[in-house]
């Protein structure tokens, strides 16, 4: 039996289309971008300096606690990798969030910490912070 397979194939372009220009804006689409954020300035769709800045400040606190129950866990078991980290995704990490919008946000740890662990040990902590 023999194989009819072609012995090469015909050239294709593949993945992501090429700009349409490279120009830059016209003095119509800058007048246009600026009434839209105007407008949206006015329905409140965008978040004010305090809000931003009380977001980074929960980050920054989440990251601490987060830090610190690894490291817990890490002594009770005996473990020497306390590496963890907190990632950022969906529409805060995009930039597109509204007011009042959650974070998103996955925490990356060592194999040896579990969802278990999370129930038991971070929300006992959380519990002594309120």
């Amino acid at each position: 039996m023999t194989s009819s397979a072609p012995t090469s194939f015909p050239k294709r372009k593949l993945g992501v289309t090429p700009a349409g220009s490279f120009d830059g804006p016209l003095e119509a689409d800058l007048h246009s971008t600026q009434e839209l954020e105007q407008l949206l300035a006015e329905l409140g769709l965008y978040k004010s300096k305090e809000e931003t800045a009380r977001q980074e400040e929960v980050l920054r606190k989440l990251d601490k606690i987060v830090k610190e129950w690894v490291k817990e866990l890490a002594i009770q078991r005996g473990q020497v990798n306390t590496n963890v980290g907190l990632f950022t995704f969906g529409s805060y990490h995009l930039g597109v969030d509204e007011p009042g919008a959650d974070i998103d946000t996955l925490c990356v740890g060592p194999k040896y910490v579990n969802c278990e662990d999370f129930f038991t040990i971070l929300c006992g902590i959380l519990a002594q912070m309120e």
